[in-house]
């Protein structure tokens, strides 16, 4: 799969984000009058289009990422330095939402956040891909309780790291079969 990723600085203002996707996208494939669509779940879409354009868009920290390819894709992302709050309970957090396999490996990591934030984005990302939302993540899991899976359902998922100052400190994962 071809894609392009647009990075922009992040916007509290939905209409804002809305706005700037829509450049992009416009910028992307060369036409003024392109739309940006939402389906219920909030997953973006287009249409009318001469080809299939696939979206996916993540907000995290100061960063608003987004992909458009040429075949179904979902991104997610984290700021990894609000995970390293010692308040919150993580491992609770996860036996409630995850997999058995998933809680799994979060409490193998002696309360690593960080074990969590992977599960928590490649979960994400796997069902931006399939556009099911939260609702969906009971139905599979992206782990098999000792480590990482590198597809789901056939679907690979991977780390993804997109290049821009301070990208260092945010966590990014990518479902779909992308090649740049």
């Amino acid at each position: 799969m071809a894609y392009k990723t647009y990075i922009f600085e992040n916007s509290p203002d939905k209409a804002k984000r809305h706005e700037m996707l829509t450049s992009a996208l416009r910028e992307h494939i060369g036409a003024d009058s392109a739309e940006i669509f939402y389906t219920p779940k909030g997953k973006p879409y287009t249409k009318g289009l001469a080809n299939d354009i696939y979206i996916s868009v993540t907000t995290t920290g100061e960063v608003m990422v987004c992909v458009f390819a040429d075949s179904p894709v979902g991104i997610d992302g984290e700021y990894l330095p609000r995970f390293n709050d010692k308040k919150t309970d993580y491992l609770s957090i996860a036996e409630r939402f995850f997999t058995d396999e998933e809680a799994d490996y979060v409490r193998e990591g002696d309360g690593d956040p960080q074990r969590f934030v992977k599960i928590w984005v490649r979960k994400e990302a796997f069902s931006k891909y399939t556009g099911k939302g939260l609702s969906d993540f009971s139905n599979f899991s992206v782990s098999d309780g000792d480590k990482l899976l590198n597809k789901v359902g056939g679907v690979p998922i991977k780390k993804f790291s997109p290049a821009f100052p301070g990208a260092s400190d945010y966590l990014f994962v990518i479902a779909g079969d992308v090649e740049k």
